[in-house]
C-alpha cells in the first residue's frame, strides 16, 4: 500500500454516511454526529418522537388464539 492510499483510508475512516440523508459527514469535530447537520439530527429526532421506528413482531405458532 503506498502512502496516497494509506491516507485515503484513514480519511474515510474519518468520514461517516448520514443516517437521514446518506451524505457523507466528517466525524472528528462534527457535533452532530453521525449526522451531517442539525437538520438531519432534529428529522431523526421527530421520527423517535412521533415513535415511527418500530420492532417488528414475530409471529409464532403458538400465539394463535
Amino acid at each position: 500500500m503506498s502512502a496516497a492510499e494509506d491516507v485515503g483510508a484513514t480519511r474515510r475512516k474519518q468520514e461517516v454516511t448520514c443516517p437521514t440523508c446518506r451524505q457523507r459527514a466528517a466525524w472528528h469535530g462534527n457535533p452532530h454526529r453521525p449526522f451531517c447537520s442539525l437538520t438531519c439530527r432534529l428529522i431523526d429526532l421527530g421520527v423517535w418522537l412521533d415513535e415511527r421506528y418500530r420492532i417488528p413482531k414475530e409471529n409464532h405458532e403458538d400465539d394463535v388464539p
